[in-house]
């Protein structure tokens, strides 16, 4: 199922600069007149800076996950070692 990001994406190359730049800043915290000079100091294109967010959501997404199971992981070691207290005491 598509989110915003990847709706983006697919839509950048349809849809003129300014349509971009307003869709692009309401996802992020950059203004339009922002994305207007990244888009022209770099010289990316509109699809490939469009990917990009999604590139950048996606290990977010992943990064948080892993950052979850960490604390997961942590919680039960600490159980663990409470349980094994218990036993061998």
């Amino acid at each position: 199922m598509p989110n915003k990001f990847d709706k983006l994406a697919d839509e950048a190359q349809a849809i003129t600069d300014e349509q971009f730049r307003e869709r692009f800043s309401s996802l992020t915290s950059l203004s339009e007149t922002e994305i207007g000079k990244v888009l022209k100091s770099t010289g990316i294109s509109r699809e490939n800076l469009a990917n990009l967010l999604v590139e950048i959501k996606n290990a977010t997404e992943y990064n948080d996950k892993m950052t979850q199971s960490i604390v997961n992981i942590k919680g039960g070691v600490q159980a663990l070692v409470a349980i094994t207290k218990k036993l061998l005491l």
